[in-house]
């Protein structure tokens, strides 16, 4: 009991510390970012800045130079293997059964970047990557990179047995772009260094990281200092995968109930699709439908801290293409019409609420359990009504 009373007043202290920063960041505007208010979680739209920046043909004007930095940074990869002053980059390369986020090319040799925010991976998709550059590019002359907030690996049934490296947002590409201010510092680069300094702000704001050092240390200090706090401070660390894998259950058990009582149930196209992943805490989608529907209702959560947690629920188009229907952009179109409280998100795939609930983790389950009902109830509503 002693050691539970002392494992809360590390966390009540530690809250304290977070409210009053929190204060201080809100109070002085810093919570204002440019990325934060357009780009959100969307991968497309990351991937096109980091591309831009790695072009050596960009309009940054800085050539080869973001590029060469980029792969010093990597661990474990040769810098002579891509030659950097005729590389090209390009985003959404199409291989006919699948789209490369971000490949780097200079002909002969490759780095292909698979960019993960929020979704899950689909199936064997690095394996296509692979087989595609293995064929164009030879074995030994191309890396595959997963890059995702945290560093983790890809799943099972989109790696297989292919050798890539995980890479995360959190070090290596808020890493490589602290590099890569120096390289800005000339007047006629103000515009670069800025749109480079706020998309790291955005970043450490994305992935947690964003409290002001003043304040970090002052935790770090507290926990250091007392014997029992720096003890609880690591069997927290220890256990914090499982919070968010029993947080992430909670969810996926409010989303299977929910969905039931509106009769709603898993394509059988999309089973592979991320909903076990809710399990494990990690960002994810699934999408679910009714057998006179044209479309799916899809479910998007994202784990994380104050903004960045949220849980988003709205329509997936996909569904609307593969039924064949010819008048796509009609029935968008019609549905804009209808949910005026909806938008496009992902490249325009789906249309999602522009009020997402967040953030997910200061929620009770009572809340995320109403905003899960009235959400889908209100969809299910208005497609009854209007013939969909």
């Amino acid at each position: 009991m002693d050691n539970i009373d002392s494992i809360k007043n590390l966390l009540n202290q530690i809250g304290v510390i977070r409210k009053k920063n929190a204060e201080i960041v809100e109070a002085s505007g810093g919570r204002f970012n440019e990325f934060q208010a357009c780009v959100r979680h969307r991968e497309n739209p990351n991937s096109d800045f980091i591309a831009a920046l790695l072009n050596p043909q960009g309009s940054h004007g800085l050539k080869h130079k973001f590029l060469e930095c980029f792969i010093e940074t990597l661990a474990n990869f040769d810098p002579q293997k891509i030659n950097c002053e005729r590389a090209t980059v390009n985003t959404e390369h199409d291989i006919g059964d699948g789209r490369i986020d971000i490949l780097i090319t200079d002909q002969n040799k490759a780095i292909i970047i698979e960019n993960k925010i929020k979704s899950g991976d689909g199936e064997e998709q690095l394996v296509k990557y692979d087989r595609y550059a293995e064929s164009i590019y030879k074995k030994g002359n191309y890396q595959i990179l997963y890059l995702t907030l945290d560093g983790r690996d890809a799943s099972e049934d989109s790696a297989g047995d292919v050798d890539y490296v995980p890479i995360s947002y959190t070090t290596v590409i808020i890493g490589w772009l602290e590099k890569c201010l120096p390289f800005t510092f000339a007047v006629r680069h103000n515009n670069v260094r800025n749109a480079i300094i706020q998309y790291i702000n955005y970043l450490k704001i994305l992935t947690n990281q964003d409290m002001d050092t003043k304040h970090k240390e002052e935790i770090v200090d507290m926990i250091v200092d007392n014997p029992s706090f720096f003890k609880n401070a690591e069997y927290i660390q220890g256990i914090w995968n499982d919070c968010k894998k029993c947080f992430g259950k909670k969810i996926g058990d409010i989303i299977k109930d929910t969905i039931e009582k509106f009769g709603l149930e898993r394509d059988p196209l999309y089973n592979d699709i991320g909903y076990d992943d809710f399990n494990a805490g990690v960002g994810t989608y699934a999408l679910f439908h009714k057998n006179n529907w044209c479309f799916h209702l899809i479910i998007s959560y994202t784990p994380g801290f104050e903004t960045n947690s949220e849980l988003v629920i709205g329509l997936s188009r996909d569904a609307v293409l593969e039924k064949g229907r010819e008048d796509v952009d009609a029935t968008i179109s019609k549905l804009h019409e209808l949910f005026i409280h909806l938008t496009c998100y992902n490249s325009g795939n789906w249309i999602v609420n522009t009020n997402p609930l967040k953030p997910i983790w200061s929620k009770t389950q009572d809340e995320i359990s109403k905003y899960v009902f009235e959400e889908i109830k209100n969809i299910d509503e208005v497609l009854k009504n209007n013939g969909f």
